[in-house]
């Protein structure tokens, strides 16, 4: 019963960010285009109307509940349609990152919860925070040089190769891989010298063991506790990755969305994308919320009764 109101009241709250989501996206954004003086200088302008931000209400509304879809996108497709193509594209890279984050962070963290006892480490707990503290663009700036000038027979650009989701994959989830190993290494020393452990070395078991069938069991909890936090730091580097390696995902597709004079047809007329942005929009907070109800559910499952 416990379990069934933790996810209620996620769901709760993600239906009422969804509805804020919508409400603040469906502001008037539409600028006021004029040219100026001789040299017909083009200028930009912005007024807030009610009466166009209850229209832009109805007509979402309207198009979401009787005629089915979010609206239309400046290439003359529908909304939907975009989203799935995009969003398939980022949700491939979104799954492999996850994977790579918790199946290397896992590792990295035993491997850091270690590194004290070790005389020489080099890519020990020191390693984990250097990668922490390096900015995603340097590493696409040192592999675009890397793969341009040294490796040419492999793209690293674009989404046209059966690989390219491989490197985005790789570069989101650096951050949030070593984020993982500092909670699993500080998770592991918070067990160092309880009784149990003290019992289970004085039978004779081997580290592995003690590792394996005492240590991490306890150390699980605290872990995917924080695998909501872990989703949101990959997402969070997802923008930045897709722009600099031109790979057509959702993030990227969502920044071109926002802009405005990307949104201009010529005559100056404006496309409003409000329903994709809504859509992506959604779509990775609903990736938010089902990391948050696996994380219950797996403490649930494995927190000692």
């Amino acid at each position: 019963m416990k379990l069934v109101w933790s996810i209620g009241k996620s769901v709760l709250f993600f239906l009422v960010v969804a509805l804020l989501l919508t409400l603040a996206i469906l502001f008037p954004r539409s600028p006021e285009v004029t040219d100026v003086g001789r040299a017909m200088t083009v200028q930009y302008d912005y007024q807030f109307s009610w009466q166009a931000y209850q229209y832009n209400i109805k007509t979402f509304f309207t198009n979401l509940f009787e005629h089915k879809t979010l609206g239309s996108t400046r290439y003359n497709t529908t909304a939907e349609e975009e989203l799935v193509s995009y969003f398939s594209r980022s949700l491939i890279v979104i799954v492999t990152g996850f994977i790579l984050t918790f199946l290397f962070g896992l590792l990295k963290g035993i491997y850091d919860y270690y590194d004290p006892k070790r005389k020489f480490s080099p890519f020990g707990r020191g390693f984990t925070w250097l990668i922490q503290s390096i900015p995603d663009f340097f590493f696409i700036l040192i592999l675009q040089y890397v793969f341009i000038f040294h490796i040419p027979l492999v793209r690293m650009l674009g989404t046209d190769n059966w690989y390219s989701f491989i490197l985005p994959a790789l570069l989101v989830s650096l951050y949030p891989m070593m984020y993982v190993a500092r909670i699993t290494s500080t998770a592991l020393a918070n067990e160092e010298g309880k009784a149990y452990i003290q019992v289970a070395r004085s039978k004779g078991l081997t580290e592995t063991q003690v590792l394996k069938n005492h240590m991490f069991r306890n150390s699980v909890v605290p872990i995917f506790t924080n695998l909501p936090s872990t989703m949101m730091y990959l997402l969070s580097n997802l923008l930045i990755v897709e722009f600099l390696l031109d790979y057509r995902g959702a993030a990227y597709r969502l920044f071109y969305a926002f802009d405005v004079k990307s949104s201009l047809r010529s005559g100056m007329v404006y496309i409003d994308e409000s329903g994709l942005i809504i859509g992506i929009g959604i779509c990775f907070m609903l990736i938010v919320l089902i990391a948050q109800i696996c994380s219950q559910i797996i403490i649930r499952i494995v927190e000692p009764k």
